[in-house]
């Protein structure tokens, strides 16, 4: 499930639930109340999904897989405070949102952004 690859600084499940509340406001506008609601419902129903995504507790092999980071470079943020352990002491989680993630390219970005429509039209 791909959430990353900000617009603006901000990531895409959530400009595209702020997009959804700017429709549902036009929606209200035109006196389509109705829809509006079911819009601004969806919109809340991304956000808390991504919420959860986000906050996710991953083990170090899932985190270095999303990551880019190698095993034993989080291990070592994770040793240093850089990072923190959402786990037990011998047994380190890292919330998927605290993540560093290492640059993506414009044309990875546009890919995710594919991917993320793609992901929301088929009811995944």
């Amino acid at each position: 499930m791909i959430w990353h690859g900000p617009i603006g600084g901000v990531p895409l499940a959530i400009a595209l639930a702020n997009k959804w509340r700017e429709e549902a406001e036009m929606l209200r506008r035109r006196g389509a109340q109705d829809q509006a609601t079911t819009v601004v419902s969806c919109a809340e129903d991304l956000e808390k999904a991504f919420r959860e995504y986000e906050l996710e507790a991953l083990t170090l092999e899932e985190a270095a897989l999303e990551s880019g980071y190698s095993y034993s470079a989080l291990q070592r943020q994770v040793a240093a405070g850089q990072l923190l352990n959402v786990g037990e002491r011998m047994r380190p989680r890292i919330r998927r949102g605290d993540l560093p993630r290492k640059g993506r390219s414009s044309v990875a970005i546009e890919d995710t952004a594919s991917d993320l429509a793609t992901m929301i039209l088929s009811d995944t």
